[in-house]
């Protein structure tokens, strides 16, 4: 396929299970049984080089994870975050999996999110590129809504928590990531200024900031 530019959180379908570079030779079982449902790996922070794009298997249960990588030339669609909110995707699952608060839950906060550039990540994206059924809805565990939204513009500290406050009235939890390029903080950590600095993930490992906006823009605060 073209190359064209990948991110974090973006998925990516490749055909065979040969096509995933892993360190781990034989692969768990959970992973074996990922890869006979669905052939699809989650894009890592990290530097891409040789053509080897970092990205993480990932099974049902949180603790099944895998890292690996994905040539270039191996992967064959590229799903990001916002193209599940552009084609509202949630539509074309079973009417019982819309159901699930988490499906509800997007569907409410669509018009909240209006005049941002933002998408969804997590179970609620892989299940609906993949058809398969990863978001949960039990008395232990419910799953999030992991959301994505590009840093298009600062927010004060009460504009964050005004918007968490509205994303949050649907019953599930609204983990909203801000990001720029490789770099990613989170909203909920900078809407609660209980630090003066704010965890900043890069691809090189995680950095304090004062002012993640400002450090986005290059300006280490």
């Amino acid at each position: 396929m073209e190359q064209i530019k990948i991110w974090p959180h973006d998925l990516l379908t490749f055909a065979n299970d040969q096509d995933l570079i892993s360190e781990e030779n034989p692969l768990p079982e959970w992973a074996k049984d990922s890869l006979s449902k669905a052939k699809i790996g989650v894009v890592r922070r990290g530097n891409i080089k040789d053509g080897l794009i970092p990205v993480g298997l990932r099974g049902y249960e949180r603790n099944q994870r895998l890292a690996g990588f994905l040539k270039f030339s191996n992967v064959k669609k590229v799903y990001h975050p916002s193209y599940f909110i552009k084609n509202r995707s949630w539509q074309n699952l079973p009417l019982d999996r819309q159901k699930l608060p988490a499906f509800q839950a997007l569907e409410k906060i669509v018009p909240i999110l209006e005049g941002y550039d933002w998408g969804i990540s997590g179970s609620l994206a892989y299940e609906m590129a993949t058809g398969v059924k990863m978001v949960k809805h039990t008395s232990e565990h419910s799953s999030d809504l992991d959301l994505i939204m590009l840093a298009t513009r600062k927010l004060s500290h009460s504009e964050a928590n005004e918007l968490l406050e509205k994303l949050n009235k649907f019953g599930t939890h609204a983990d909203l990531q801000v990001v720029n390029g490789e770099k990613g903080f989170s909203l909920e950590e900078y809407a609660q200024n209980r630090d003066r600095q704010i965890l900043v993930k890069t691809a090189s490992g995680p950095i304090l900031s004062r002012d993640p906006w400002a450090f986005f823009k290059g300006k280490i605060e």
